[in-house]
């Protein structure tokens, strides 16, 4: 992975092993696009054409030869052998997904030499007289003062010397600058009947390009499809950190969401190009289906059952075909027989994150600011539900603090929303050091980072919450920031962010208000706080000092084991079949054992699980 990825809109990807402890350097993470990405973190995007007599070619770059990963039939003519069809996703670390299905016609940059690079497609008929139109998706994001160029062509044969007609040119003065997947159209009407061969040359002039990519070529001889795009966004639950954890091999966690027993989810949708939709939630969903806009359901997981693996579908369709956005992912369903212990926060799946300055400046959105100190995030729950909070992590980035303010204080609080939904009671407040927390003076730009904050005694929370930080008297400057991510262009009531208000800006007496009174963005920010579920308060909650084992499938969980503790599995022989080390409050192991019964051991005391 390359800084010649990196973009200013990121999301996060955090590996699964962070310690967590009062003083920590925070972690750095890699950036990511916002662009829809077939890793669980993302709600993944498949095409699917209506069939039609008048297309000649629809390439998807789907069907591959594995010898040289490119479809059956083309020829690549490049020096620097960086053309052939990548799993876009997983090549890009999980930064962005084709435009249909998995693959995608990817053409390496070259740091010292201009970009020329061939790929030919197999012989197609085409007949004399008649116009045919050619499409084809493009995603060329340039790097640095290096803008990507390349042309479509089509020839006689099926050389690089025959290609002497440009269909479509994104050279010279013609290229442009994508951060998404633009379709691209030209026509061409042969003179002859006969065999013809497309080709696409990735062709940059200056140095120091990056990455092409192209997807989903068409030629028809009536029109170009207009297949729907689009995604789909909820509210409702808490969204738990795992859906951006990756395990020891790179792969992404699947979202969970924790739901309380009846809470409705509403569902909405963005898309172009579309005149209908489905959604289908799955066996679990209530109702499972609708072809409604804007379906409100809940989530029934049956007797007996905690946790289920599922999937929500949105079915886009027009005339030219249908594109589905899937979401993967668990469902924890809190209740009055079992406790859950997770990070969880406001970002659902489909969000995009971000670190926003005003106007350019150092005035963090969220941060450092000299008209907002003091942010606070607001996390849903039923009225009679207890929670207990036992610290929280803060995703940011572009931090820097000089030597004069690193050892200043800020103030952490939880607040108890009030009977109107807004910051109330104050239920915790302690200060912290910059260095304390941050471990360092500095985060470099383009990067994101946890920073975590771990209370002395945990703290038992009855209904909706708030998390508040207010910031000292720091004047922003480039040695002097912090800004926190964000997420933002939700649905118009869907923002669990507010600011308190202590100067009469725009009109507004001093006091709390929600963040879209500012700003229209309807955002939410980085703030995931550490907790354990309860949901009646008849049930006493077990306590955060005790060390606690559990099992979700072949997954093993140890809570609040000291860190560096060692974790003993052994089978009902007596025999040892795995050993790990507490690195986190919350230490996950994907265990890989079979079904049965185990015996797991930290410091000393042992736990009976039962894998299945």
């Amino acid at each position: 992975m390359t800084k010649k990825l990196l973009f200013s809109l990121v999301a996060i990807a955090i590996a699964a092993n962070v310690a967590i402890a009062q003083v920590a350097t925070p972690m750095l993470l890699q950036a990511k696009t916002s662009a829809p990405s077939k890793q669980h973190n993302r709600t993944m995007v498949q095409k699917a054409p209506m069939a039609d007599d008048t297309q000649v070619l629809l390439e998807d770059f789907e069907q591959l030869n594995q010898d040289n990963m490119m479809p059956e039939g083309w020829v690549v003519v490049d020096a620097l052998q960086g053309v052939n069809c990548a799993n876009i996703a997983e090549s890009t670390q999980g930064q962005f997904g084709a435009f249909s299905e998995d693959y995608g016609l990817t053409s390496m940059y070259d740091d010292e030499n201009s970009r020329d690079a061939w790929a030919i497609a197999p012989a197609i008929t085409l007949e004399a007289g008649q116009t045919y139109h050619v499409g084809i998706y493009a995603f060329c994001m340039g790097y640095a003062s290096t803008t990507d160029e390349w042309q479509l062509t089509v020839g006689t044969s099926q050389s690089v010397e025959a290609q002497t007609t440009v269909v479509i040119d994104h050279t010279g003065s013609n290229a442009t600058r994508d951060s998404e997947w633009i379709l691209c159209t030209g026509t061409f009407t042969p003179a002859t009947t006969g065999s013809y061969y497309l080709a696409i040359h990735h062709c940059t002039q200056a140095t120091g390009g990056n990455m092409a990519m192209w997807d989903y070529l068409q030629v028809d001889s009536d029109h170009i499809r207009f297949m729907p795009e689009g995604f789909f966004r909820s509210k409702g639950g808490l969204w738990s950190l795992d859906q951006f954890m990756a395990d020891a091999n790179g792969n992404y966690l699947m979202p969970r969401v924790y739901t309380y027993e009846g809470e409705q989810f509403e569902f909405s949708y963005y898309a172009e190009n579309c005149e209908s939709v489905m959604w289908d939630f799955g066996s679990y969903g209530n109702p499972s289906e609708s072809d409604e806009a804007s379906p409100i359901i809940s989530y029934d997981l049956g007797e007996g059952k905690d946790e289920v693996a599922t999937e929500n579908v949105l079915i886009m369709m027009n005339e030219d075909g249908e594109a589905y956005s899937i979401r993967e992912f668990y469902i924890n369903r809190v209740h009055n027989e079992k406790a859950f212990f997770d990070f969880v926060g406001n970002f659902k799946p489909e969000d995009n994150l971000y670190t926003l300055s005003d106007n350019g400046t150092n005035e963090a959105l969220c941060g450092l600011n000299s008209s907002y100190r003091r942010i606070a995030e607001r996390f849903d729950r039923p009225a009679d539900s207890k929670i207990t909070v036992a610290g929280f992590y803060l995703v940011f980035g572009n931090y820097k603090m000089s030597p004069v303010h690193i050892n200043k204080t800020y103030t952490a609080r939880i607040l108890q929303a009030d009977a109107n939904g807004m910051p109330g009671n104050v239920l915790f407040s302690k200060e912290y050091k910059f260095s304390e927390t941050m471990g360092k003076d500095e985060i470099s730009s383009g990067y994101l980072a946890l920073a975590p904050v771990v209370f002395e005694s945990e703290v038992e929370v009855t209904g909706s919450f708030f998390i508040e930080l207010e910031l000292p008297e720091i004047t922003p400057s480039s040695n002097n920031h912090l800004f926190i991510a964000h997420c933002y262009d939700r649905e118009n009531d869907d923002c669990s962010t507010y600011y308190y208000n202590s100067t009469d800006i725009a009109g507004k007496p001093a006091g709390w208000y929600n963040a879209n009174d500012f700003y229209g963005r309807n955002i939410c920010c980085g703030i995931y706080p550490n907790v354990l579920f309860n949901d009646k308060t008849a049930v006493i909650a077990p306590s955060m000092a005790a060390c606690t084992v559990y099992a979700n499938g072949s997954e093993l969980n140890v809570v609040n084991a000291k860190l560096g503790s060692k974790i003993v599995v052994t089978d009902i022989a007596g025999r040892v079949v795995l050993t790990a080390t507490a690195n986190n409050l919350k230490t996950t192991i994907n265990t890989g054992l079979n079904e049965g019964i185990y015996i797991v051991t930290v410091d000393g005391v042992s736990t009976k699980i039962s894998i299945r």
